[in-house]
């Protein structure tokens, strides 16, 4: 039986998510709480497996109590918003903060949304959250840097990511510089309600410019570049392009489509992972590798969720903390990326 803790200043909400939680008989809700401050008071006692929980409450709002949280009793976070903009906006600035993962409130009617819940509680409380230092590294043998063949083309970085990752992305983002002489496409886990505010969200924490492949995009150095919602992102005759997505894939947008379309295509590409569930990615890592890519996945110690870098740890040239990921990235650039006339 999974326990959940439901925090929710709403009475109306808090009834319609243990109704939507406990329809399968799997997952228990152990407790309510009304605001940041009752869950940390009862967290303790009532020992969750999985915290779901509203953004916007009064008193300790949803961003304070997920810090608190974080710091003092580690749960895996579900964030369970509404549709307002404002609200997702401040769903996607939580996974900075350690929420794990997104979902929107679904009605009572709304069969698909509230499995959508379940299933996503049921993947959270396989993780054990632990608190990290991003500062630590791993013992790794040196493995010596492919050398991809010669091009013009403009190096792309592409980051794949899912649960506690864009608390590590932005970390990443943060220490490179606007004048970053490669392209950045980020493969987020994310339902698609919530691209565009996770877009607004690095344009506005960030000195990126950042763009939706709603139509083909040219790579430009310093550029942002994600799949609209629903779709991949995938690099096809030297322009990034949404694609919609299959049908059956769990995770969205792929990380496998991206890196596996560019394992091939001229240039010093890279390829990260970051903290995420799950396995995706593996493939495509390993493709990258195969063609002389530069292949980096985040270390254990800093990350939040190793499931996505445990899986592709054979295919990884570099073993790196958050802290170590972005030096790495400009030596590469430096080293490997044709010179360009000013």
């Amino acid at each position: 039986m999974i326990r959940v803790l439901v925090v929710d200043d709403s009475p109306i909400c808090r009834e319609l998510l243990i109704e939507q939680l406990e329809r399968d008989g799997d997952i228990e809700v152990a407790g309510e709480a009304e605001c940041g401050e009752q869950a940390l008071d009862r967290i303790a006692a009532l020992a969750p497996d999985v915290i779901t929980l509203d953004i916007q409450m009064p008193g300790m709002g949803g961003l304070a109590a997920i810090e608190a949280l974080m710091a003092h009793f580690p749960r895996p976070i579900l964030v369970v918003t509404g549709l307002d903009p404002r609200e997702r906006d401040l769903a996607v600035a939580a996974t900075r903060r350690g929420a794990l993962a997104l979902a929107s409130k679904a009605a009572y009617d709304d069969l698909l949304g509230s499995a959508h819940l379940r299933a996503s509680v049921r993947r959270l409380a396989a993780i054990r959250v632990e608190a990290r230092d991003p500062g630590e590294r791993s013992d790794r043998p040196r493995v010596a840097w492919p050398t991809p063949a010669a091009s013009n083309a403009v190096a792309i970085v592409a980051i794949g990511c899912s649960a506690g990752g864009p608390k590590a992305l932005s970390e990443l983002l943060d220490e490179l510089p606007a004048n970053l002489s490669a392209c950045l496409a980020i493969a987020n886990h994310l339902p698609a309600d919530f691209v565009s505010a996770y877009a607004r969200l690095l344009t506005t924490q960030h000195q990126f410019s950042v763009e939706l492949a709603s139509s083909p995009i040219e790579p430009e150095p310093g550029l942002i570049v994600l799949a609209p919602g629903g779709c991949d992102l995938v690099y096809v005759d030297g322009r990034l392009v949404g694609q919609p997505s299959r049908p059956d894939a769990i995770w969205c947008p792929r990380v496998d489509a991206l890196f596996e379309s560019l394992a091939t295509a001229p240039g010093a590409h890279v390829g990260v992972i970051l903290s995420g569930l799950g396995s995706d990615g593996t493939n495509g890592l390993a493709a990258m590798r195969a063609g002389h890519k530069l292949t980096i996945v985040q270390d254990q110690a800093s990350a939040a969720v190793w499931g996505m870098p445990r899986a592709a740890l054979g295919s990884a040239i570099e073993v790196l903390s958050t802290a170590a990921i972005p030096t790495v990235i400009l030596r590469w650039l430096a080293s490997r990326s044709p010179r360009r006339s000013p």
